[in-house]
């Protein structure tokens, strides 16, 4: 399976796909130290300003082989969108395409396979960045998902659903999402660790803050 997108969410949805058993999954992303930690939890990571992520997924996949028994299709079987709309233009990186996840997700994706969208898609995005006029009527390429027989779902998880049975996970020490946590810091600390992690810098993925 593959993944779009490293933050919290993104590392956390690739992490959860290891312990269900997926056998390789891919995690998309541009920034250093959110591929690094994709790298550090068994992910592949896939950094998409060194080209366009899809092919260099699909040559992994040829360069790698397929277990005995499985046809090659040159796709992953799920894709996670944890992007959402302010994904970057693949050709214009310094500009906003909110349909580019969706755009590669429909690419990659294998015949029969899914999509889940955990990125957020508002109705209207208040401070559009460069390249995006507010709007997030997407353009989506709906003639390849049907013609693939493609299942799409969006939204968040039921989350009351599945609490006890990750707290269970965490204490019979089978999951440890903790390992996301890059920072640690006090109250105080949230203003610049937010800063930090809206910009992408700083290698700030996941802060814990403690009262001092």
């Amino acid at each position: 399976m593959a993944v779009f997108g490293a933050g919290a969410i993104g590392l956390l949805s690739a992490y959860s796909a290891l312990l269900r058993g997926a056998r390789v999954v891919y995690c998309v992303d541009g920034v250093d130290a959110r591929l690094d930690k994709a790298g550090e939890m068994g992910a592949v990571p896939i950094d998409f300003r060194r080209g366009d992520p899809v092919e260099q997924i699909r040559a992994d996949r040829a360069r790698t082989g397929l277990p005995l028994g499985e046809e090659k299709l040159g796709g992953v079987d799920k894709v996670i969108d944890a992007v959402g709309f302010q994904a970057r233009d693949r050709e214009h990186p310094e500009q906003e395409r909110p349909n580019q996840v969706i755009a590669d997700a429909a690419r990659l994706v294998n015949a029969a396979g899914a999509i889940a969208v955990a990125g957020v898609y508002p109705d209207r995005d208040p401070h559009p960045g460069p390249g995006a006029d507010g709007h997030e009527n997407l353009v989506a390429p709906w003639g390849a998902l049907f013609s693939k027989g493609v299942a799409v779902r969006f939204g968040r998880t039921h989350d009351r659903r599945y609490t006890v049975l990750l707290r269970d996970l965490v204490v019979a020490g089978r999951a440890r999402p903790s390992m996301i946590v890059t920072h640690h810091g006090t109250l105080d600390d949230a203003p610049d660790f937010y800063r930090s992690f809206d910009r992408r810098e700083n290698g700030v993925i996941k802060a814990v803050l403690r009262p001092s």
